[in-house]
């Protein structure tokens, strides 16, 4: 997860032009068995990209977790790159001393 985290604008580049994989092919003009290949290349490496951020949202406590994991789910194109830019500050928020509301003496 820091490899993700430390290079989150390059992995999420990536994860788009995987999900353009059928365009490219087509803009690429490849061959039948070549444009199969590579979107079944990229849909693997997209579904192993998107279970790595799934399974690092079940461990972590981060705040309003079923938001994010329903998110995952509705919109597998979005939700994992939005995730890994906010991962920081979602994780901070919950470790927040105030978020129970009372005030300490």
């Amino acid at each position: 997860m820091q490899f993700i985290l430390r290079y989150k604008i390059l992995i999420s580049v990536v994860f788009y032009l995987f999900w353009g994989a059928s365009f490219f092919a087509n803009v690429l003009n490849l061959s039948e068995t070549g444009s199969e290949i590579m979107i079944w290349t990229s849909n693997i490496i997209l579904f192993i990209f998107w279970l790595i951020i799934l399974v690092d949202m079940i461990r972590n406590k981060i705040r309003d977790k079923t938001f994010w994991i329903l998110s995952m789910i509705l919109l597998p194109f979005f939700a994992p790159v939005v995730y890994i830019f906010r991962r920081k500050n979602l994780i901070h928020l919950e470790d927040n001393k105030f978020k129970s509301g009372r005030r300490f003496k």
